[in-house]
């Protein structure tokens, strides 16, 4: 079944960067996140608020001192009565870091919001999957960490698809295409389905994209 998690923990990547400052101090609102499993890198942008420019100086400086980020710029800063709000675009090494763990196993990445040294993941997966396969990996890797299972199951949200969208996305599920690793890839489900590559792909990503969205609003 899949399922909705919201992942709190602490680790020697961003809680070092952010656990000396008090929320109202500095905060950093993960907007994007695109990985490349070829290159094993991600593309990510991110806001980060400050109350002051020597916190965002400072806060640049320590992420570039990470030996897993690539690139940093910043692309926009804003300065508002009470804050700064800095766009920045980065790139990391996935190896070794959270999202490679999460992502390389078909959890699908919702949001990710830090503060006083604590990284808030939203995910959405297949539950056997992430008990199974990233939670025993979670515990070794991270120095704190809070899961909590949300009740809801976006995959019963009636009336959200069409019937189409329904029967693709129930099809994927079955034969194995959410699975790590996969029991089915896109061309066989795509064989099964009857229709071509694209049409498949498209048919998941808007399923996919309406549940999210539906998740998101229910926690907003």
């Amino acid at each position: 079944m899949i399922k909705s998690y919201s992942v709190v923990l602490t680790h020697d990547d961003w809680t070092l960067l952010t656990d000396k400052y008090p929320e109202e101090e500095l905060r950093v609102l993960m907007k994007v996140r695109t990985p490349s499993f070829e290159r094993m890198e991600e593309n990510i942008i991110a806001e980060a608020y400050v109350n002051e420019p020597t916190v965002l100086t400072e806060l640049i400086n320590n992420i570039k001192s990470n030996n897993r980020v690539t690139k940093i710029k910043i692309i926009e800063n804003i300065r508002t009565k009470n804050e700064i709000r800095a766009l920045i675009l980065l790139s990391a090494k996935l190896r070794g870091g959270i999202s490679e763990l999460l992502m390389n196993k078909g959890a699908y990445y919702i949001s990710e919001y830090i503060a006083n040294g604590l990284e808030r993941w939203k995910i959405v997966i297949d539950d056997r999957t992430f008990k199974e396969l990233i939670l025993p990996d979670l515990k070794e890797i991270t120095f704190s960490l809070k899961i909590v299972e949300k009740e809801n199951n976006v995959l019963s949200v009636k009336n959200l698809l069409t019937s189409k969208e329904t029967e693709i996305i129930y099809k994927a599920y079955k034969l194995g295409y959410f699975d790590w690793p996969k029991k089915i890839d896109l061309n066989e489900l795509s064989e099964e389905l009857g229709i071509s590559k694209a049409a498949t792909l498209q048919a998941l990503r808007r399923a996919m994209s309406k549940l999210i969205k539906n998740y998101i609003d229910s926690i907003a």
